[in-house]
């Protein structure tokens, strides 16, 4: 039995947690004393820094509160690195659960002073009831001359929380004859919403009937919070079947610092790696550093009404939040660029892509750079494409080559080794072309020539993001990885990462530096700089192997791909961030790798090393990712994170392009801890709108915590560009599919499709071919 229990308590420990949840009176406190260790506020110091909520539950009720808050709120709140945002991650059950107290505030008098009822109006009733029995107890029976009878009550309306029956002999004949006719009083039919533990205080025994257990409490609370159900540690010291702990310890994730319940499978000791078995705060301290304690971004099993009605209250304070800090890099972009629209005015807010109107476009007189961008082959531009009202300076024979031109059937996408030949040659020709469209217009600072080369520049980026994941991908196909590609140990990820930063550097002066001057000989260098990159992975591509299909080699492109609002995105978060001691900024693959670049350009002092983290085939994949069980989720099961080892003990900060679920930097955040590499913050693009929670609930339930917006998850100023789902329908797998009459999803597809169509630059047997007939239809 010592050996199944030993057995059951590691495994246990291997699970991951996302919130603790701590008894008080001899789990937390000095021996004999009501006073928390002060061992054990370090560790609470420890756990909110990293995000953790933390949840007191105790048989006190306001008085106890109102000393628990004593005691713990300067200690706490002293701390330099705690932050407001972290006192609000500090929750208490009151009366074994009858009421959870949480902070509208940060001052001493807003902390824990908001309660909810989890008990129903019917229990409370139910305890007046009983109140009345038990005082007749009291007065009329010999037993009654050995106990005295307290309360806890609402200070408000004095309704009776709990009744505690004190046994003043210390005799445990009494305290157990007590207990069996109390309990016999509510077991009747009258009295079912009402519970009996049993505890010490002050070496008494204390017998206590209240409305709530700790376990249902628990659970309400793991939904107020917005954690995943099970996912709360929870730790006391009274866990045998007559303990005041024993309902809440009775689960797997259940641990007893004092007594148990005797069961292999819950409620377990603390046992250390000698094998020796701790005890009180010793003990619990023990299990708070032993245990895989982590924030959670990525919710399961929330309620769908519940979390619709939070998130469209989220979404509106984002939308009046951003515009207010949107103001000051629009004010720029007007500045800089002589226009009204901030960045929606130079950059396509669906594609991203530098566009110049069509008015504009026609004023424009011997220029170089417009016959750069008019460049034709069979009559079609192949450096840009038009909307309605605009050119855009991305191109059907460039920048959209592989979506135009890779064989799509079914929206099952091919990209072959022909179509890579043609995405190298056409780009070499572009960046030759283009240098000496420059060299020939050589005025920069010419608002309309500035316009011009900023879509050059951003053809460059184009390049390097995509030979970046090429490379990223192609050398660890098979591996779950975290690479540092500012270290010279890839040298050709270095290169690239190198100059990805000048090229974004260049690009975030034009666009957000006052009176910012173009130095032509370093828009050449580094444009010819791309080009010698270009060709040297063109000519390593001709020797390698050939491949059936290369689309995650060369991805098509990148759906939301906009450089002033990842700029902006990622200087909000350097503004906004927790714990400004210098970190690694680590992007997750692929739509998160130029953000850490972007990241070090912003802040060079406080950010180290660039690192990107890609996961392999079975941890990845929406759909796959979504069949994982985030408790359980460990790295090693996957094959471990390639090169994780040389981060240990370390700190970084995530960044991504978008956010759902948030299942995917959970995944990142869990599998960087099992190497011990702590998430710092994170930094994400665009956020989801309401219209995409139902996406969020179809095929289970896994949801991003809006609850960490702004105060763990940063950026956030720009929704994700997705239709509405108007229509539901299951596949052959009998999965529900996220759809919409119109048969679209993603609106910044849609859009570049319908340019190109009209543009006419496209294979008949391409994604482009296939909607156009679609709309012929």
């Amino acid at each position: 039995m010592e050996r199944e229990i030993l057995f059951n308590y590691k495994k246990s420990l291997e699970q991951k947690y996302y919130a603790i949840c701590l008894d008080i009176d001899g789990t937390l406190t000095i021996p004999n004393t009501k006073r928390i260790d002060d061992r054990a506020i370090k560790q609470i110091i420890e756990l909110l820094k990293k995000k953790v909520p933390i949840v007191f539950i105790t048989g006190r009720g306001e008085t106890g509160l109102n000393d628990l808050k004593k005691d713990i709120y300067i200690r706490i709140k002293m701390d330099e690195n705690i932050t407001d945002d972290d006192m609000k991650r500090i929750y208490a059950l009151t009366n074994d659960g009858a009421r959870l107290f949480l902070s509208v505030g940060c001052t001493y008098d807003d902390f824990l002073s908001k309660s909810e009822y989890i008990s129903t109006n019917d229990e409370l009733s139910q305890l007046n009831t009983f109140n009345e029995i038990i005082k007749k107890v009291k007065n009329d029976s010999d037993i009654g001359k050995c106990f005295e009878i307290t309360y806890s009550e609402d200070s408000k309306t004095n309704q009776i929380i709990n009744v505690r029956i004190i046994v003043e002999a210390d005799n445990e004949y009494i305290s157990d004859l007590l207990f069996d006719n109390v309990e016999n009083i509510i077991l009747s039919d009258k009295f079912k919403g009402l519970h009996i533990t049993r505890g010490f205080y002050k070496k008494k025994s204390v017998i206590q009937i209240g409305t709530a257990t700790k376990d249902i409490a628990i659970e309400r609370a793991e939904r107020i919070i917005g954690v995943p159900k099970d996912s709360m540690i929870r730790i006391g010291d009274c866990g045998d079947k007559k303990g005041n702990d024993y309902a809440m310890l009775n689960c797997s994730q259940g641990y007893s610092v004092d007594k148990t319940s005797g069961s292999t499978k819950s409620c377990f000791p603390i046992i250390d790696d000698y094998g020796n078995v701790l005890k009180g705060v010793d003990a619990t301290i023990y299990l708070m550093k032993k245990a895989k304690l982590l924030p959670t971004v990525c919710l399961e099993r929330s309620n769908l009404n519940c979390y619709k009605k939070e998130f469209a209250m989220v979404e509106s304070s984002i939308v009046r939040g951003s515009r207010k800090l949107l103001g000051i890099y629009n004010d720029l972009m007007n500045n800089n660029f002589k226009t009204i629209d901030g960045i929606k005015g130079i950059f396509d807010e669906y594609s991203g892509s530098v566009k110049i109107p069509m008015y504009e476009w026609e004023m424009i007189e011997n220029n170089q750079l417009k016959d750069f961008w008019s460049s034709e082959k069979h009559g079609n531009y192949i450096y840009s494409i038009r909307d309605d009202g605009n050119y855009l300076l991305r191109g059907s024979g460039t920048y959209y080559y592989f979506l135009a031109n890779r064989a799509s059937n079914n929206g099952n996408d091919s990209t072959t080794k022909e179509d890579v030949k043609n995405w190298y040659e056409n780009y070499i020709d572009f960046f030759k072309n283009s240098t000496t469209a420059i060299i020939e217009t050589g005025d920069m600072q010419d608002i309309i020539n500035k316009k011009l080369l900023l879509g050059i520049l951003d053809n460059c980026r184009n390049v390097l993001l995509v030979l970046l994941n090429h490379n990223l991908f192609s050398k660890n196909e098979s591996k779950s990885i975290i690479l540092n590609i500012s270290s010279n140990k890839d040298r050709c990820m270095m290169d690239i990462n190198n100059l990805l930063f000048n090229i974004d550097k260049m690009m975030s002066e034009i666009c957000f530096c006052e009176d910012c001057f173009i130095n032509i000989e370093n828009v050449i260098k580094n444009i010819e700089e791309t080009l010698v990159i270009l060709e040297e992975n063109y000519n390593q591509e001709l020797l390698n192997q050939e491949k059936i299909d290369y689309s995650k080699d060369y991805r098509a492109y990148r759906e939301i791909d906009n450089f002033a609002e990842n700029y902006v995105a990622v200087s909000l978060y350097n503004k906004k961030r927790n714990n400004k001691t210098a970190v690694d900024a680590c992007g997750l693959s692929y739509g998160g790798i130029e953000l850490p670049i972007l990241a070090k350009i912003i802040n060079q002092k406080e950010i180290e090393r660039v690192l990107l983290l890609k996961f392999n085939n079975e941890a990845s994949g929406y759909t796959n990712k979504q069949l994982l069980d985030l408790r359980g989720f460990n790295i090693s099961d996957f094959g471990g994170l390639s090169n994780a080892n040389e981060f240990q003990n370390g700190t970084v900060d995530l960044f991504d392009d978008n956010v759902l679920t948030g299942k995917t930097l959970q995944l990142a955040t869990n599998a960087l801890y099992d190497y011990n590499i702590a998430v710092s913050n994170m930094c994400i693009v665009r956020y989801p709108s309401i219209n995409r929670v139902e996406q969020m609930f179809i095929n289970g339930s896994s949801t991003v915590d809006y609850h960490l917006f702004f105060n763990y998850i940063y950026g956030l100023c720009f929704s994700s560009p997705y239709s509405w789902k108007d229509n539901e329908w299951k596949n052959s797998d009998g999965k529900i599919v996220y759809t919409d009459t119109l048969g679209t999803f993603d609106l910044c597809r849609k859009k570049i499709i319908e340019c190109l169509i009209k543009n006419h630059d496209y294979k008949e047997n391409s994604e482009i071919g296939e909607y156009k007939r679609r709309l012929v239809r």
